[in-house]
């Protein structure tokens, strides 16, 4: 009796965690942690259970449950497998394939011919025993086959090498322009996605040095079709570009192996494949990717030179752990917000603590500190331009000449100490450097439009959408050019064309808040400001301000001073993002010409980043001619007269 009522228990222990797990197969975030809550016990206690009673972790039994669904929803046909692996939660196709494949020893495509070959099979109830000791010994016999062939051509024992698997098909296309695709992690552990993502970006990363290539799209936008099946064409006329670079990445071990294909875009058609495997070793590493580009240029017939060559034998680092914690951080810094970059930092300094000559984590940490500084407000302005000085002077000790430090210095100057001259004769010197495709200019067109350089601002911008249209902040900024090159409505024209496209974009939709009501067009205005309150929780003093102008325009008195007192109070503390700055605006607004030259002032002597924009500021149009703002603009030394037009 007792062991009946045991079982029963146990029975109805695995029908109620079986019936928990499949209500909930469509949300790829449940997993031990929700079904344990969802059951009413300890983690521990289910996990103890169910493997008493299975031999199964609880993450196992919920993934095998979810493919054993899959599996059903194959055979009938019902939807595609991306669609599938999705409703079943497995939040990448690519890591879906992995465990199918493992799990029932097939693809999820070959599941429905599988399902109708087996259909047609007939039906045999018994072998007899010749017939099984035959299939058995065949059995045994292709595992050795098998294992003889990994042996000699697997990833696991061969040293590094690459072995084009068709021959070369060279292309005439005289554009040269390319897009890496990320590659897919096929792993088995999605655990390591930041590898494969971390081994794209060295890819693109060591193409864009060689010259002759004229355009290889940011990992940025590359990793927006991350898990696209559009086509190849589609993919060539979305990205503007010719080649394809696609292929997937596994890791095992300290082993690695890459599998690629270079294609033409718009003729959907391979010119070349090949595969890389080694040790999972700094030195190993560095060498399949330079060899990868280095193919990559033969096939697209271009001419590599002797600083190519140069370029591509660097190694910036030897300890593969170090390598791994800097993968580990990038793959945090390119998601681009308040909590990867913190999430970031302290991987940068753990890859520097096992190698200090390694400059790219000192550059990451340099980038982290400008933007957290400029932009949000993670640190004191003068605080995060001191830590990221720091890091550059690192950084110059081991390659003074690199371009991203450069760049990254020249930013600081302009926005944290406004040396306007260290910054002209730093563009002088590069500007065909400057249009690069790798969006480093992002700061400098800021730098023009503040300068008043609109065309070549304007020109500038034109060409990095066509390079890399994922930046919502370019549209907004594009429309403001038009704005002072040409017309209010030709402006507005503009931004209204690419609201719908950048709804999630944080930085859009505070330039676009800003830009409408500078426009006139107030509902516009408030509906992007109150977008941007919905999607991000960041209160910047650029947002406080907007809310304070749109409190006064209804009247709401109330709301003004809640959002001038947090103003004031965002001053004191010395964050960033330039409180008194917007002070002063808030009062360009309600004509309070007072309390605009108080807050300037102070604007002026906390070294605020927004003051760059004294000489363009649409509001302070009514106060240039004013010996107050005469004497701040000869105080920022800025290049160029002011400008004595109002609007």
């Amino acid at each position: 009796m007792g062991n009946s009522d045991s079982k029963s228990k146990d029975d109805l222990f695995l029908l109620k965690l079986t019936e928990i797990i499949r209500d909930n197969f469509d949300n790829e975030q449940f997993g031990v942690k929700e079904a344990a809550f969802i059951y009413g016990v300890s983690r521990s206690h289910l996990h103890r259970r169910l493997k008493k009673l299975t031999g199964k972790s609880v993450s196992q039994f919920i993934r095998e449950l979810r493919l054993e669904k899959s599996m059903e929803l194959l055979r009938k046909d019902l939807a595609t497998v991306s669609e599938i692996a999705y409703s079943v939660g497995f939040h990448s196709p690519t890591y879906f394939n992995t465990c199918f494949k493992e799990y029932f020893g097939f693809t999820p495509g070959e599941a429905k011919i599988r399902e109708h070959l087996e259909q047609e099979r007939p039906s045999v109830k018994k072998f007899g025993k010749q017939k099984m000791i035959f299939i058995i010994a065949l059995g045994i016999l292709v595992l050795i086959i098998l294992f003889g062939y990994f042996q000699y051509n697997g990833i696991w024992t061969k040293p590094p090498n690459d072995t084009p698997a068709t021959s070369p098909q060279h292309s005439s296309h005289s554009t040269k322009s390319i897009v890496v695709l990320p590659l897919k992690n096929w792993s088995g552990d999605p655990k390591l996605e930041y590898i494969s993502d971390g081994m794209t970006d060295a890819v693109i990363s060591r193409i864009s040095e060689i010259k002759e290539i004229d355009r290889v799209v940011p990992f940025t936008s590359s990793l927006q079709f991350k898990n696209s099946e559009k086509s190849m064409p589609e993919l060539a006329k979305n990205l503007n570009v010719y080649y394809i670079l696609e292929g997937n990445f596994q890791k095992q071990g300290n082993q690695f192996k890459i599998n690629l294909r270079l294609n033409d875009g718009p003729l959907n058609k391979l010119l070349w494949s090949g595969s890389y495997s080694g040790q999972w070793k700094a030195n190993e590493i560095f060498k399949i990717q330079s060899k990868v580009a280095e193919n990559v240029a033969t096939i697209m017939n271009v001419k590599l030179t002797e600083k190519d060559f140069d370029a591509f034998k660097g190694m910036p680092t030897t300890n593969a752990e170090a390598y791994n914690y800097y993968l580990l951080a990038q793959y945090q810094n390119n998601k681009y917000n308040q909590t990867s970059f913190k999430n970031a930092i302290p991987l940068y300094e753990k890859a520097l603590d096992l190698d200090s000559a390694f400059i790219e984590p000192y550059l990451g940490l340099a980038n982290i500190y400008v933007t957290g500084g400029a932009v949000w407000g993670m640190y004191s302005e003068q605080e995060a331009w001191k830590n990221a000085k720091y890091y550059l002077e690192k950084a110059s000790v081991i390659d003074g000449d690199n371009i991203q430090l450069s760049d990254q210095l020249h930013v600081g100057k302009f926005y944290f100490d406004w040396n306007f001259e260290a910054v002209e004769h730093y563009l002088e010197e590069n500007n065909e450097r400057i249009g690069a495709a790798n969006g480093s200019d992002n700061p400098f067109v800021d730098y023009y439009i503040k300068t008043g350089k609109y065309l070549y601002a304007l020109s500038k911008i034109n060409k990095h959408i066509l390079e890399d249209p994922s930046y919502g902040w370019l549209f907004a900024i594009r429309a403001s050019v038009i704005f002072f090159l040409y017309s209010t409505e030709e402006a507005k024209e503009e931004l209204k064309k690419y609201d719908s496209l950048f709804m999630d974009d944080m930085f859009y939709l505070r330039e676009a808040a800003k830009w409408y009501y500078y426009f006139g067009e107030y509902d516009d205005s408030k509906e992007k400001l109150e977008q941007l309150m919905d999607k991000f929780t960041d209160r910047p003093p650029i947002v406080v301000w907007l809310n304070a102008l749109h409190y006064e325009m209804a009247n709401n008195r109330e709301g003004v001073l809640e959002s001038l007192a947090t103003l004031q109070k965002q001053y004191k503390e010395g964050s960033s993002g330039s409180p008194a700055w917007f002070m002063a605006l808030f009062y360009c607004h309600i004509q309070n010409s007072t309390e605009v030259f108080n807050w300037l002032q102070k604007s002026y002597d906390k070294h605020e980043v927004e003051m760059t924009w004294l000489r363009a500021e649409p509001l302070l149009a009514a106060y240039r001619q004013d010996p107050r703002y005469l004497n701040l603009y000869r105080k920022m030394k800025f290049p160029v007269p002011p400008l004595t037009i109002p609007g």
